[in-house]
């Protein structure tokens, strides 16, 4: 059961940021964020009231703020990567990036990695070098890869972030988590585009696809709990990280995206570095 609502959060994933990642090349990545943010909350909330819970904790509503202002960083970071770079790169160097972080965490726990998930850390690092620096036709190493890396790490980062917050969170609490965190997302992300552009305001027609983000990221973020809850963090939080194949083929299919030799191993051995790591 682990397994099947760790994937699901990675088709949702990849759904939400393929269509923000796009949506972010014409709008600005900030508004795309507190808005799909704001959407999300307004069906946490009612979510998290119908759905029974026990007891929230103050710890809980820590982790589960801590992990919304993580995944808000990260999810601005991560659209305007997107927007300066190919979808299809951005998208496994953050997953990769992302996976590292709650191994690294499980390390300090005092887990103990097996052979198979120090082969996918090892792998990741290659895919990391391939996808980002290999040239394609249209963009150099430098104009591409490397112009959009900083930003694609750090997103990973904060996403990784968000997965170990997430995991100290405890059952009795129900969707709370869910909802404190889309609280503590919205209100950063909101705070920061506010600052950054001249208010939230979007065109009509971007709307659909702002409300469509939301509703997957909390679809996300709901199945990725329960994942949490049933399984060990190490396995839950990397084949979440899988979101890239659902990515990777949208932005093939919609923008017509190619990557050519380097890129194309690259991206490969990022997503088989991911299932490898699951065995942490």
């Amino acid at each position: 059961m682990t397994a099947l609502l760790a994937i699901a959060s990675a088709l949702l994933v990849g759904g939400a940021d393929f269509t923000g990642g796009f949506l972010s090349r014409t709008v600005s990545p900030f508004r795309v964020a507190a808005l799909a943010q704001l959407v999300g909350l307004a069906l946490a909330l009612p979510t998290a009231v119908l759905v029974a819970s026990e007891r929230v904790t103050g710890g809980d509503v820590a982790w589960a703020a801590g992990s919304g202002i993580a995944v808000g960083l990260g999810l601005v970071a991560f659209y305007s990567a997107m927007a300066r770079g190919m979808i299809s790169l951005v998208a496994p160097v953050t997953a990769v990036t992302g996976a590292m972080v709650p191994v690294v965490y499980a390390l300090g726990s005092g887990e103990r990695p097996g052979t198979a998930a120090v082969v996918g850390i090892a792998l990741a690092i290659a895919a990391i070098a391939l996808v980002s620096l290999a040239p394609t036709g249209e963009q150099s190493a430098t104009a591409g890869g490397l112009r959009v890396l900083p930003l694609a790490f750090a997103a990973g980062i904060l996403f990784g972030l968000f997965y170990v917050c997430f995991a100290r969170v405890h059952e009795d609490a129900g969707m709370w988590p869910v909802a404190i965190s889309r609280i503590a997302s919205a209100g950063l992300v909101v705070a920061l585009a506010l600052v950054v552009t001249d208010g939230l305001a979007v065109r009509p027609a971007a709307m659909p696809r702002i409300a469509a983000i939301g509703v997957l990221e909390l679809g996300a973020a709901v199945t990725l709990l329960l994942a949490l809850q049933r399984g060990p963090v190490s396995v839950a939080s990397v084949l979440a990280s899988l979101y890239p194949v659902t990515t990777t083929f949208l932005a093939a299919l919609v923008l017509r995206e190619r990557l050519r030799g380097l890129q194309l191993v690259g991206v490969a051995l990022a997503l088989v570095a991911v299932t490898l790591i699951s065995s942490a």
